[in-house]
């Protein structure tokens, strides 16, 4: 016998039903969005991190718990302030 799987609403909040979380292209959508909303990708990153208090290596991504190594964190978090500082 055949499971029926009980429609759920798109996480991105467009009020569509899917059957899993999200609909076809719509976990990009909401994720491209809120690059909008904030100002970019690199504007993004660099909220998430002030949140999480740690850098986000993209090279860790497929790695649970990747953290940068505290020399590495420094030598990021050097690159990133003078982008800043460059850009004001």
């Amino acid at each position: 016998m055949a499971r029926r799987t009980r429609a759920k609403y798109c996480a991105c909040g467009c009020g569509g039903l899917c059957k899993d979380q999200w609909l076809p292209g719509h976990d990009q959508r909401l994720r491209a969005a809120i690059e909008h909303e904030v100002g970019g990708l690199i504007e993004l990153r660099r909220i998430v991190e002030e949140r999480l208090h740690r850098s986000i290596d993209p090279r860790q991504s497929r790695k649970k718990g990747g953290s940068l190594h505290r020399h590495q964190a420094n030598i990021f978090a050097d690159k990133q302030s003078h982008i800043h500082r460059r850009s004001s």
